[in-house]
């Protein structure tokens, strides 16, 4: 089937960085590229709204440089268009994509390390995206993807989790009030699980308002042993990292799971090599993952969110059902990109930093 060609414009408005560094580095494109369909099942999409992850600072400042000059290879990396997910309308398409058509409404993610949705278009491949949920706008829809497919990758590619074998289990969230905690607070809810999480004093209001059963203020001296007057936990999601693995791992039940998203990978290979970086990264898996099954009898994982359409549509009908929803703080719009990184940089938000594009 031939693919219909789409007229689009040869440039369009983007924030893009020349190198890593400061928030200063940033800058707006008026006449950066449009991505164009370079692989058959990728589309174009009109970007109507993105967000901001925690991501984009580290990778303005240089995270996963070597797998992004990987990814580019001989063309170069700059100018790199950073952000990880959006919503906006389909205005391209593969030649084999089959699930879409040119104007439907979509939210999802971005390919790893290619074009970013900090733009007027961006590109995605068909498995990352899915239909936009009816009950959403755009600016609600674009805060959630990138915290959605990270969430199911930890507590469903990795926990084994699940809305028919949740019922009943105990799980201990790790920084519940971010954007990755509230969507797992409210999806194990929705699952029928029972969730004790930490956050800070300012974020115990929202952690009740997602009917969290216990809230513990991780920044009190008796932290750790309200956590463990609690009992063991079937599954700990570790959204935070560092201290926090050590302390949790002997909590975890007999066949339970502890699974970060914290994890090194990228992290040594920007230090040592992709090849290398990958190599020192598994064998200390390997050794933790080892040490917790035959110490403790259960599994440590790490989780990584990658694009999952599929994700998304399993969560399109628990927020048109009015059980999952969007946690935004602040909407800026599109001129106004670079402040919105420094809100986020500045550690303030408690919910989504969105980038409104409707009015372009």
């Amino acid at each position: 089937m031939a693919r219909i060609i789409t007229k689009l414009p040869k440039s369009m408005r983007a924030w893009q960085i020349s190198s890593f560094g400061d928030n200063s580095v940033l800058q707006l494109n008026e006449n950066a590229n449009v991505p164009s369909i370079s692989r058959p099942d990728q589309l174009i999409i009109k970007v109507r709204a993105c967000s901001m992850n925690p991501v984009d600072i580290l990778m303005r400042q240089g995270y996963a440089n070597k797998l992004i000059h990987a990814n580019y290879g001989k063309q170069g990396i700059w100018p790199l268009t950073l952000g990880r997910d959006f919503s906006g309308e389909i205005v391209d398409i593969g030649r084999s994509v089959r699930r879409f058509k040119i104007g439907d409404q979509v939210w999802g993610t971005c390919q790893p390390f290619g074009p970013g949705s900090h733009a007027e278009y961006t590109a995605a491949l068909q498995h990352e995206v899915a239909s936009k949920p009816n009950s959403l706008s755009h600016i609600q829809a674009s805060s959630l993807p990138h915290v959605t497919v990270t969430t199911y990758a930890a507590l469903a590619n990795r926990a084994g989790l699940n809305a028919t074998n949740t019922m009943g289990k105990r799980v201990l969230i790790l920084g519940g009030s971010g954007g990755v905690g509230t969507i797992a607070v409210q999806l194990i809810k929705c699952w029928g699980g029972t969730v004790v999480t930490t956050c800070s004093n300012d974020a115990v209001e929202l952690m009740k308002s997602l009917n969290a059963d216990k809230i513990i203020d991780y920044h009190s001296e008796d932290a750790w042993n309200e956590m463990k007057e609690h009992g063991l936990y079937d599954v700990i999601f570790d959204t935070v990292g560092g201290k926090n693995e050590k302390h949790a791992l002997p909590l975890v039940n007999s066949k339970g799971t502890y699974v970060s998203i914290q994890t090194p990978i990228v992290k040594k290979m920007d230090k040592r090599g992709i090849a290398a970086g990958a190599a020192i990264s598994g064998v200390e898996f390997v050794k933790k993952a080892l040490f917790q099954n035959l110490k403790r009898d259960s599994c440590y994982s790490w989780a990584i969110g990658f694009g999952n359409g599929l994700a998304l549509e399993d969560v399109t009908s628990l927020i048109d059902n009015g059980k999952i929803k969007p946690i935004i703080k602040r909407v800026f719009n599109f001129n106004e990109v670079q402040d919105a990184y420094e809100y986020l940089e500045s550690g303030h938000a408690r919910g989504k930093i969105v980038i409104d594009q409707s009015g372009d």
